[in-house]
């Protein structure tokens, strides 16, 4: 065994010694001092990467940089222009993933057909064709009556919490997962200690930290799959089959659900069960399409509820942080709505104001900072740089949203600044054929979500007992994904009127 890995070893020292020859003489982006061997492996950031690719940016007076170790090439794209360049204008060969051992090993997670995660390529494809038919901006209206509802239960739900102190986290569970699961299975959540959401989350999560070189060494040395699960140390591979059972548990007993309620005739609309009538209607009901649904459903619940919770958490924390955007959007909704009623779906088309916070919402804080790294697919050259095949590509869409070419004191949360049509949108959704393509429903219910949220609480800082306010921060924990770090509250409902509509409302 060791004589294996010491032969192991050799060989891939030897391979990146001749990588590293061949290339000489190519011009990538500019990068971080290297060294003999390990390349620039002790540059390459083990947390917190947005931030420090945006330094290296700034360091090397580039937008688009790159490193090389271990025999892999990264490059970090820092800019509106050079992500849309690329990711965008050349989908067609910036589309491909390269996956993780510890995600893709059949002896590991064995999850390649994760939705996000899954090659480009038939089966990519075939997944998109889903999500074109059943979330496209048109087809996605379906589901805004669903969001309304969803949403005046969470206002109900936040009664409970009305003059209190509460605890950040709990609105992140109160919208996102019952709307997800109503959409994708039919399914109605009807408590927060749901075992299905609770598993589905806990998947979500497992598969997160799959990713993370400094949890799992594998991910870094693929050869080390072939260590046996009783070999000393090797009890990342228990884990693996522990995290790989569920996973697969949940995505068989999520879809076993719907589909024996579509038997049994009380089937309530869903995208799975769209689907899935759609299949027997042509009569294509083989086992390779059945598994596309399975993983098509799950994979709505993992990147939605990230998207949709974190986001109305970062909404809390701007409004405590930033009263005068709280109070600017109150009286927008007060003038436009008025005190008698809760928001409607149709009322956002004539609240401005409120679609610029949303938008704001999306870049200040955004969830994915560098997001799902794609794969060049061949040789490319751009400016003059060398982007070998295989190269590892990030969008940093942290340090797109923080352009101060762009945006104006990036670290204000000031809506206003969308009012101006040369500012974009940040890229909070991705790019290109990557791209999120729940983005219409997602925004959909952020933004009734927020404008009910607005309509109905006032939202404070909670005190010491001192009588001091608490600030909350806006320092996320090291995760892919941003995650403010918990923070307190006070929800104030803004009436005993709007107490009634609430209560009246479903």
């Amino acid at each position: 065994m060791f004589q294996a890995i010491a032969t192991l070893l050799l060989a891939l020292v030897t391979l990146i010694i001749v990588d590293k020859i061949s290339k000489k003489k190519r011009c990538l982006p500019p990068g971080p001092a290297s060294y003999p061997f390990i390349g620039q492996l002790l540059s390459a950031p083990v947390s917190f990467e947005h931030v420090e690719y945006k330094r290296m940016s700034k360091d090397l007076k580039s937008d688009i940089i790159s490193l090389e170790f271990l025999g892999n090439t990264i490059v970090v794209l820092n800019s509106a222009q050079s992500a849309n360049d690329l990711l965008d204008k050349r989908s067609a060969i910036y589309s491909d993933r390269t996956l993780a051992a510890m995600v893709e090993h059949e002896q590991l997670l064995n999850w390649r057909d994760n939705v996000s995660l899954t090659p480009y390529g038939d089966r990519f494809r075939a997944y998109r064709r889903v999500f074109n038919t059943w979330l496209n901006k048109n087809a996605s209206t379906a589901f805004q009556q669903g969001h309304l509802v969803n949403t005046r239960k969470m206002l109900q739900r936040l009664l409970q919490h009305d003059g209190k102190v509460m605890l950040s986290k709990t609105l992140e569970d109160e919208l996102s997962a019952a709307s997800i699961m109503k959409a994708a299975y039919g399914y109605e959540v009807t408590s927060p200690d749901n075992s299905y959401v609770a598993k589905i989350k806990q998947v979500d999560e497992n598969l997160t930290k799959s990713f993370f070189p400094t949890q799992f060494l594998v991910n870094i040395f693929p050869f080390l799959v072939h260590v046996p699960s009783w070999f000393p140390g090797a009890g990342w591979k228990r884990t693996a089959k522990e995290w790989r059972e569920l996973k697969d548990e949940v995505i068989e007993d999520t879809f076993r659900w719907t589909k024996t309620q579509m038997d049994n005739g009380i089937a309530e609309p869903s995208i799975v069960r769209a689907y899935l009538e759609d299949l027997a209607s042509r009569g294509d009901t083989s086992e390779e399409k059945v598994d596309i649904i399975k993983h098509v459903g799950i994979s709505l619940f993992g990147a939605g509820t990230d998207t949709t919770a974190t986001s109305l958490e970062v909404f809390v924390l701007a409004m405590l942080l930033f009263p005068n955007v709280q109070r600017k959007a109150q009286e927008e909704i007060d003038r436009v709505i008025g005190p008698s009623r809760l928001p409607e779906i149709d009322d956002l088309g004539s609240l401005p104001y409120v679609s610029n916070l949303v938008q704001e919402v999306l870049r200040w804080q955004t969830v994915f900072q560098i997001g799902v790294p794609h794969t060049c697919s061949q040789d490319d050259i751009y400016r003059g740089y060398f982007i070998p095949k295989g190269a590892i590509v990030i969008g940093n869409a942290w340090a797109i949203s923080r352009d101060e070419t762009v945006y104006v004191r990036p670290e204000e949360f000031n809506p206003d600044r969308f009012d101006d049509p040369s500012v974009p949108p940040a890229p909070a959704f991705g790019w290109g054929r990557r791209k999120c393509p729940g983005i219409h429903y997602a925004q959909s219910l952020l933004s009734i979500g927020i404008a009910s949220l607005l309509a109905t609480f006032d939202f404070t800082m909670a005190k010491d007992e001192e009588g001091n306010d608490i600030v909350p921060s806006v320092e996320d924990v090291p995760t892919l994904a941003y995650r403010p770090i918990p923070f307190t509250c006070v929800i104030t409902c803004r009436s005993a009127h709007r107490r009634r509509l609430i209560s009246d409302s479903v």
